[in-house]
C-alpha cells in the first residue's frame, strides 16, 4: 500500500514541478508494461532527468543512485523512505562486493512486478551523447530473471532538452524498443539467464547500449546540439502556417539528428547559407519564428483572447498561491540564477524546491486554524498549480506581443530575410537529401 501511495504522491509532485521547470513534456512511445520494468534512460540533466522520468512514467519507481548520495544520515533516510537503492561505483569506492546487496534488492523488487530507474551510464555529464554504458543494468535484470521474476522488460527511455539551462524550454522523453526476457534467454542460446554469465552480461549490456542510443541525443558538444536544432526549426517551419506555435520535440530532435549525421566529414561550409541566415536574424535582433509563419495582428488578438480569459479565470487562485509560496519561488530562482554549470543549474532547482516548498506548506499547516489547517493546505498547494498556470499564460502572451512588435519595427527587413532563409532552406533541404530547390 504504501508502495502505490508513495508512487501516486510523487507522480502528482513531478507533474507539479515540470510545469514550473518546462513550457512543455513530451512523452513519445509507450512506457506501458505488463511486467516489471527495469527503466534505462541517458543522464544529461542531473536530479531534472528522474523528476521527467518520474512525471513520464506517472510515478515514483525505485531509483538506482550512487552511493555517495547516502553520507549524510538524514538524506540516507529521505533517500531510503523514497525507494531508492544504492549502488557502488569503482570511482568511489575500492570494495566493489557492496553492490552484491544492491543487485539482490533491485531483484526483490523487479519480482514483485514493480518498476526500477537506473541511469547506466553511472555519471552526469553535458556531452550530449551517450557515454559508457555500465554492465550495472544488465547485471541486475539478470539477477531478476534468477531471483524469479517473469515477463521483466528493460525499457530504454532517451531524454532530450531543447535547452536543459533554459528554465522555461521543452523536454522529450522518448520510449525506445524495450529488450524482453524471451531476447535476453535468446541471447543465452542455451546458457543460463544469471549474472554470473559474464558473455551473456556484456552482451546484455551491448543490447542496452544500442536501444539506448537509438532514441538519445548524438550531437557530441552542447554548442553542436544547439546549432543543429536551431537549424532544424528552420527546416521545420517551412511548412508551419499557424503563428506563435512550435514544431514539436520529437520533430526537431529527429530532423536534428539527420543533419548531425549528415554533416559529419562534410565540408565545414556545408551550413553557410544557414549560418549567414542565422547571422542577419542577431544582427536584426529577430528571430526565425518571426519570420516563419509571420504573424499577424488576428493572430496576436487570438492568443491575447484565449490567454487573457485563462489567465481572468485562474487569478484568484493564483493568487492565492503566489502569496503563500513567494518566499520559496524565490529562491528556487536565486539558486537557478547562481549556479553557473549547464548540467548543475536543473538540478539544483529541484533540491531547492524539495526542501523549501514542503517547508513552507508544513510551516502553513502549524500556523493554521486547526479546524481548518488541512483544507489550506490543499488550497496553498492547488493555488500553486494554478499560480504556475497563470504564469505560463502571461509568459507566452507577453512573447506573443513582443514577437508582434518587434515585427512591426522590422518590416523592411522582412523581405531581405526572407530570401536568406529560402537559401538557408534549400541548403538544408540538400543536406537532408530531400527534394532540392534553386
Amino acid at each position: 500500500m504504501f508502495y502505490w501511495i508513495r508512487w501516486w504522491l510523487a507522480g502528482m509532485f513531478a507533474r507539479i514541478y515540470t510545469l514550473v521547470l518546462f513550457k512543455g513534456v513530451e512523452v513519445e512511445g509507450s512506457v506501458d508494461h505488463a511486467g516489471p520494468r527495469l527503466i534505462v534512460a541517458n543522464h544529461f540533466g542531473g536530479l531534472v532527468d528522474a523528476i521527467v522520468v518520474v512525471r513520464a512514467l506517472g510515478g515514483l519507481p525505485h531509483i538506482v543512485a550512487k552511493s555517495t548520495l547516502f553520507k549524510t544520515l538524514p538524506l540516507k533516510i529521505a533517500l531510503r523512505a523514497l525507494g531508492v537503492v544504492p549502488v557502488y561505483r569503482r570511482m568511489d569506492h575500492s570494495d566493489m562486493e557492496k553492490n552484491t546487496s544492491s543487485f539482490h534488492e533491485v531483484a526483490n523488487v523487479l519480482s514483485k512486478g514493480r518498476t526500477v530507474l537506473i541511469f547506466p551510464e553511472g555519471t552526469v555529464t553535458d556531452d550530449q551523447e551517450l557515454q559508457k554504458i555500465r554492465t550495472g543494468a544488465a547485471r541486475m535484470a539478470l539477477s531478476a530473471i534468477e531471483a524469479g521474476a517473469r515477463n521483466l522488460a528493460i525499457v530504454p527511455l532517451g531524454i532530450t532538452y531543447e535547452d536543459k539551462v533554459s528554465s522555461r524550454s521543452r523536454v522529450l522523453v522518448e520510449a525506445g524498443e524495450r529488450i524482453t526476457e524471451d531476447e535476453i534467454r535468446t541471447v543465452a542460446d542455451g546458457g543460463g539467464a544469471e549474472e554470473s554469465n559474464r558473455d551473456l552480461v556484456d552482451q546484455v549490456t551491448a543490447l542496452i547500449a544500442d536501444r539506448l542510443r537509438a532514441v538519445s541525443p548524438d550531437f557530441g558538444s552542447l554548442v553542436r546540439e544547439r546549432t543543429m536544432m536551431l537549424a532544424a526549426s528552420i527546416h521545420l517551419r517551412t511548412g508551419m502556417s499557424k503563428a506563435f506555435s512550435d514544431p514539436t520535440m520529437a520533430e526537431l530532435r529527429a530532423v536534428a539528428q539527420r543533419l548531425a549525421r549528415a554533416a559529419d566529414g562534410t565540408d565545414e561550409n556545408e551550413f553557410a547559407a544557414t549560418g549567414r541566415y542565422q547571422l542577419a536574424l542577431a544582427a536584426s535582433g529577430l528571430e526565425d519564428d518571426q519570420i516563419q509563419p509571420m504573424p499577424r495582428m488576428a493572430d496576436l488578438a487570438r492568443v491575447a483572447l484565449v490567454k487573457g480569459l485563462i489567465v481572468v479565470l485562474m487569478a484568484p487562485f493564483a493568487l492565492l498561491g503566489l502569496t503563500a509560496n513567494l518566499i520559496a519561488i524565490l529562491l528556487v530562482m536565486g539558486v537557478g540564477a547562481l549556479v553557473k554549470e549547464p548540467v548543475s543549474k536543473g538540478t539544483a532547482r529541484v533540491v531547492t524546491g524539495i526542501v523549501v516548498f514542503p517547508l513552507t506548506w508544513i510551516g502553513l499547516f502549524v500556523l493554521s486554524d486547526p479546524d481548518k489547517a488541512w483544507l489550506s493546505l490543499v488550497l496553498v498547494a492547488v493555488g500553486l498549480v494554478f499560480l504556475v498556470l497563470v504564469v505560463a499564460q502571461i509568459a507566452d502572451l507577453f512573447e506573443a506581443l513582443s514577437d508582434w512588435w518587434a515585427l512591426r519595427n522590422h518590416l523592411a527587413l522582412i523581405p531581405d530575410l526572407q530570401q536568406l532563409r529560402s537559401r538557408a532552406d534549400c541548403e538544408l533541404s540538400r543536406t537532408l537529401q530531400e527534394e532540392s530547390c534553386s
